[in-house]
């Protein structure tokens, strides 16, 4: 099955240009969300160091997204990416993509605040969730159908998850309801991001759309900062040299893969990209066994490979008519 590639410079039109196989364009997308999925895997050992050098999470938060924003922004400004005019778009689009934006933004703040209310291990436990409300919403809405192969892909993934993130978790781990509803409002803003950018505003390209998302990003962790920590944002850390490395990393490996991230998933479609997305942590304690020398238990590897055929079985196709093939630099 063939299909045609839309220019990103004519919104709302379909100039036709070169075919495509599908079966590539899904491994290009699959590749993408693995990608962006493995570096911002990284995020949890940057932040580590960031913090320990006393710069605030919500602070590092919105630092993080200035510097992937300030980039992407760059990139547009000078042409050296694609762009088109957000007037010039039709109203849905705007719409979807100012809702992306917007639960982008809550997301981080969400997740940020559950840390503070419960056990780390416990909330991401709960945030880890969004690849089934991802699953629930696109068959919802009518894009993609919950197949019992993919069905079979959010109960592995579940169980890998479990099985990776359990062994953080000590009987002294206590679960409050503020920390619960927190990490649920985390996972459903994500969860509700990646639906939206299928399909939400396909006539903006990838870098646009990021640059975009990191900028509303930077305005609610930037608030949230202001409010919460007030003179405490400005520290010892801006001397340091180790917090401003952290912080750099945290800007580029943690940031800009959200560009590949949209793109992956407007190949793959949202649930299979939410699966693949769930690397992350395994990512993360991969770095963490690395860096920090600890040791990797056998619980923790039949996790990890429990999520690896997850992602194998949500790639099996299960989804609905197929959208227009976009043009993507990126």
């Amino acid at each position: 099955m063939q299909g045609t590639i839309a220019s990103p410079d004519q919104p709302g039109q379909g100039r036709r240009s070169r075919p495509e196989t599908t079966d590539g364009r899904e491994l290009g997308g699959l590749v993408r969300v693995l990608s962006a999925a493995g570096l911002m895997g990284t995020l949890g050992p940057i932040a580590s160091v960031a913090y320990s050098q006393g710069v605030a999470a919500p602070l590092l938060s919105a630092l993080r997204a200035a510097i992937g924003a300030a980039i992407l922004g760059a990139l547009v400004l000078s042409r050296r990416q694609p762009a088109v005019s957000l007037r010039r778009l039709p109203r849905r689009q705007r719409m979807v993509l100012g809702l992306a934006v917007l639960v982008n933004g809550v997301q981080n703040l969400a997740l940020f605040l559950a840390f503070g209310a419960m056990a780390v291990g416990l909330v991401m436990l709960l945030y880890y969730a969004y690849p089934a409300i991802v699953a629930g919403l696109s068959a919802a809405l009518g894009r993609e159908r919950l197949t019992a192969v993919r069905a079979m892909a959010l109960l592995c993934a579940a169980a890998g998850i479990a099985l990776v993130l359990g062994g953080q978790l000590g009987p002294e781990t206590n679960a409050t309801a503020a920390g619960v509803a927190l990490a649920g409002a985390a996972a459903t803003c994500h969860a509700i991001y990646l639906v939206a950018i299928r399909g939400g505003f396909d006539d903006v390209p990838a870098v646009q759309a990021t640059s975009l998302v990191l900028a509303g990003g930077v305005l609610i962790s930037g608030s949230a900062a202001i409010l919460m920590v007030g003179g405490g944002v400005v520290g010892a850390w801006l001397g340091s040299p180790v917090a401003w490395l952290a912080i750099a990393c945290a800007g580029t490996f943690g940031a800009l893969p959200k560009v590949w991230i949209i793109g992956g998933v407007r190949r793959i479609g949202s649930t299979a990209a939410a699966v693949a997305m769930l690397i992350e942590p395994l990512v993360a304690v991969g770095v963490a066994a690395a860096v920090l020398g600890q040791r990797l238990t056998a619980i923790e590897l039949v996790g990890g490979g429990a999520i690896l055929i997850a992602v194998v079985l949500a790639q099996i196709p299960g989804r609905g008519p197929r959208r227009p093939l976009i043009a993507e630099s990126v």
